[in-house]
């Protein structure tokens, strides 16, 4: 059986080696102050360094785009496009920016196994912050046994809330062009951008 080390360090190296990869996502939230759950679900896209699509498509069709320096969070339904920086955005979404390539689980991480593995088993991480990570307390990852692919990420804020992202058909270096990862407003699509954003083409508010 590999030690606890050695699985964190194998999980770094499969998302290391590879260049991109896409999978479906199931996602489960649970806000603890209202007692409630919400559900979604798509397909999730990653190329390194920093390059992201979510494309969610139940309930609501939303998409998450970032092309390593800007975040655009599209919501057809509303005709609206919030432009944010990528070093802003992500102060609080870990399983994101290891994802994408750009974290680290050894170096920003104090890991521990939640149960101790058996030869059956996949791994079961529990992983705390070492520095404040703004509403990230703990983040949990299941991890393939095999592969070491994350099957499952967990994340808890200090609010009681937990947000579930289950990961299947996971594909590693499928040659993802890099026009995937950027996104140009619709006609009428109006233009949100935070302070420090980059410029974007559209309808500014």
């Amino acid at each position: 059986m590999p030690s606890l080390g050695e699985v964190v360090a194998k999980v770094q190296e499969q998302y290391e080696i590879h260049s991109d990869f896409k999978a479906r996502f199931l996602q489960e939230s649970l806000i603890k102050s209202l007692g409630k759950k919400q559900q979604a679900e798509g397909m999730v896209y990653f190329k390194k360094p920093g390059k992201m699509r979510w494309i969610y498509r139940k309930p609501t069709k939303q998409e998450i785009i970032s092309d390593g320096k800007t975040l655009w969070t599209y919501r057809p339904e509303d005709k609206q496009v919030i432009v944010t920086r990528m070093a802003q955005a992500f102060q609080s979404k870990a399983p994101s920016t290891f994802l994408a390539g750009i974290g680290n689980l050894q170096r920003d991480f104090q890991a521990q196994f939640v149960r101790e593995p058996t030869p059956a088993s996949d791994y079961s991480l529990e992983l705390t912050p070492l520095e404040s990570q703004g509403s990230l307390e703990k983040l949990f990852l299941l991890v393939d046994r095999e592969t070491f692919s994350i099957l499952q990420a967990k994340i808890q804020d200090p609010m009681g809330n937990i947000t579930q992202i289950n990961f299947s058909k996971i594909q590693f270096d499928n040659n993802l062009s890099d026009s995937l990862f950027t996104f140009s407003p619709p006609k009428g699509v109006e233009v949100f951008p935070m302070p420090g954003a980059a410029p974007a083409s559209g309808t500014e508010k």
